[in-house]
């Protein structure tokens, strides 16, 4: 474990999905060591390894979720898994304390297991658009592996249903494997960075970039000529439909829009071409209804349009509109 959080130390600390794995791995030595640590240290370690769950979750959204949202409902959740906790502990809470202990103690049990369950979904949901090849084959069984594991300290601690030997082994066993995967180089299994920044719409539209692959410059032009006739604007499109369109495998699409355009999720790609449209018909239409144009672009209902224009422009469509005026 001391040689992982080294390694991501130094090659990751500088990014978010590193720093949540690193605490992630200071909480899970905390649950190795907590035993052994003198009676005065031993509830703050305890109340650092509660926060596996919550930082499990943290770790899923940041590095897999499509647009990651920390404040939501269920960062609300994740955050209450382990503050009630710690509360309770600090204000000496006992059954006897029936409703307290409900809040403190019982309900943050049922809400770990609610988030574990959340970041799993984070990482199974944001699967299919995924555009890098190598995080797709092997972000699965880093990530399961860990929610497994974490699954397998928090039931012993929550129910003491198995030995205690059982949470000390899955964290051996996942760290071996996360070691392993690092020692092995693999970049985009986790850690992986994208080697460009996304080329925004315009610059989509007037030119792929040049690649030093022939067939993939000539796959470039062909994708630039399928959105310039509009393709982008199909209801329900999925890569599976582009790939198709483009007479390529998928494997060959994702690298495509992955490797010429900087883009890591498909999703954000189709949105960043539509919201780009739509953007353009608020400001030369000032009279056609939002709902128009959103229709226009591809969306089926005004609320997801609204959705993707605020996560892409920082305001809602009329706020973009009534800024020209």
């Amino acid at each position: 474990m001391a040689i992982t959080f080294l390694i991501v130390a130094r090659d990751f600390g500088h990014l978010n999905v590193g720093r949540v794995f690193l605490a992630i791995l200071l909480a899970g030595a905390c649950f190795v060591l907590g035993p052994h640590l003198p009676s005065d240290v031993r509830s703050v370690a305890s109340d650092i390894s509660t926060m596996v769950p919550a930082l499990f979750w943290l770790l899923c959204r940041v590095a897999f979720s499509y647009r990651s949202k920390v404040l939501s409902p269920s960062g609300a959740i994740a955050l209450y898994t382990f503050t009630a906790p710690a509360l309770a502990r600090f204000m000496g809470v006992t059954r006897e304390h029936e409703f307290w202990h409900l809040v403190g103690w019982e309900i943050p049990t049922y809400g770990e297991y609610l988030i574990i369950a959340l970041g799993l979904w984070t990482v199974w949901s944001n699967w299919e658009d995924d555009l890098v090849e190598s995080r797709r084959r092997l972000r699965g069984v880093v990530l399961t592996g860990v929610g497994v594991s974490v699954l397998l300290v928090v039931i012993p601690l929550n129910t003491g249903l198995v030995g205690v030997w059982l949470p000390y082994l899955s964290i051996a066993v996942i760290n071996l494997v996360c070691t392993y995967s690092l020692l092995r180089g693999r970049t985009g299994v986790l850690f992986g960075i994208p080697t460009q920044p996304p080329i925004l719409p315009q610059e989509v539209i007037e030119a792929p970039q040049k690649t030093e692959d022939k067939d993939q410059q000539t796959h470039a032009i062909l994708l630039k000529a399928l959105m310039d006739q509009g393709f982008y604007r199909t209801e329900h499109l999925t890569l599976k439909m582009l790939a198709e369109q483009l007479g390529l495998p998928e494997y060959k699409t994702r690298a495509l829009i992955n490797q010429t355009l900087g883009y890591r999720n498909f999703n954000d790609y189709i949105n960043q071409l539509r919201i780009h449209e739509a953007a353009l018909h608020l400001l030369r239409e000032p009279q056609t209804p939002v709902l128009n144009i959103s229709l226009d672009v591809g969306y089926r209902t005004l609320s997801s349009f609204n959705r993707a224009f605020k996560e892409i422009q920082n305001m809602s469509p009329s706020e973009y509109r009534q800024q020209d005026k």
